[in-house]
């Protein structure tokens, strides 16, 4: 078994967790408690959560909501970080699987659309519409994301890695 087959079960996995902890922001109506949108392109608060990288307090009532949102950024970046980590590793397989790897380049352009989601929306003072619009493809990402694994499953099963 490769370590890029597990490098794929862990983007699922935590794209399953950034996706549930998603809702939570969403449930919660905190997806703006990090800094209020802006009129240009980029969150004006971006990367920081009201002006600092310091981690909001999550025991204090009025810093939870941008507490539930960095913990989304972090999540974020930390399920960007295996994908690109998985997309290398399965590249340097000796027999590459070529269907699970174009999977996992999907997956990738679908996370790049993710995170220009996420920002319209926290900058579109959270529109449900647009907010619907990233919740697709946060599911369309996923469901690439578990074609990926499936098929890289079928790929070392053949006995082809």
């Amino acid at each position: 078994m490769s370590a890029a087959k597990y490098l794929v079960y862990a983007t699922i996995l935590s794209t399953f967790v950034l996706i549930v902890w998603g809702a939570y922001l969403t449930a919660g109506n905190w997806g703006g408690a990090c800094g209020t949108g802006s009129s240009s392109a980029v969150s004006s608060d971006w990367p920081y959560c009201n002006g600092t990288l310091a981690i909001p307090n999550p025991y204090n009532s009025s810093s939870y909501g941008a507490f539930v949102e960095y913990v989304h950024r972090t999540l974020s970046v930390i399920v960007g970080v295996i994908l690109v980590a998985a997309i290398v590793a399965v590249s340097r397989m000796k027999q590459r699987p070529s269907a699970a790897y174009r999977a996992l380049l999907l997956s990738f352009v679908l996370l790049l659309v993710q995170i220009g989601l996420g920002n319209i929306v926290v900058n579109s003072d959270l529109d449900a519409a647009i907010t619907a619009l990233h919740l697709a493809n946060a599911t369309a990402l996923f469901g690439v994301m578990v074609v990926s694994g499936v098929l890289i499953r079928q790929h070392e099963q053949r006995g082809s890695y």
